[in-house]
C-alpha cells in the first residue's frame, strides 16, 4: 500500500506550481498585462460600488418596517367597528368628560385590565338599567 503524503511532498508540490505560475507570468506581453490590470481596476470599483449600495438599504429597510409598523397600528386603531355599523354615542356633559382617545389610553402608561366576559355583562346590565331609568 501506498503511504499518505506528508508535508513535505505538499511544500514541494507548492513550489512546483509557484515556479510555473511565475513563468507563465513573467511570459506575457505589455498589452495583456494592462488589460489585465484594468480589468482587475474595473472589478474592484463596481465591488466598492456595491458596498456603497449595500449599506443603504441596511440602513432603510428596518427603517421602513418601523414606518410600516406605525401605519398598520394606527390603521387598527382608527378601524371602524367589527360589525362596520357605527355606534351611536349620546354626547353628554358626563360622556364628554369619561370618553378618552385610544391612542391616549395607550400612551398613558398605565396598566389596563382587560375586560372579561363579565365584565361586559355587567356593562350591558348597567346600560340597560340607566336607560329605562332615564339617566342615560
Amino acid at each position: 500500500m501506498r503511504e499518505p503524503p506528508d508535508d513535505r511532498d505538499d511544500a514541494e508540490l507548492e513550489r512546483q506550481v509557484r515556479n510555473v505560475f511565475k513563468a507563465s507570468v513573467d511570459d506575457l506581453d505589455a498589452a495583456t498585462l494592462s488589460r489585465l490590470h484594468r480589468s482587475r481596476q474595473q472589478a474592484l470599483d463596481a465591488t466598492a460600488g456595491r458596498k456603497r449600495t449595500g449599506w443603504q438599504w441596511t440602513v432603510w429597510v428596518p427603517v421602513g418596517a418601523l414606518a410600516a409598523s406605525v401605519l398598520a397600528a394606527v390603521l387598527l386603531l382608527r378601524s371602524p367597528s367589527e360589525t362596520g355599523a357605527p355606534v351611536p354615542v349620546a354626547v353628554t356633559p358626563t360622556n364628554a368628560d369619561v370618553r378618552q382617545d385610544p391612542l391616549e389610553l395607550l400612551t398613558a402608561g398605565e396598566d389596563l385590565d382587560l375586560a372579561t366576559e363579565a365584565d361586559l355583562e355587567f356593562y350591558d346590565w348597567v346600560e340597560l338599567e340607566t336607560a329605562d331609568n332615564g339617566v342615560g
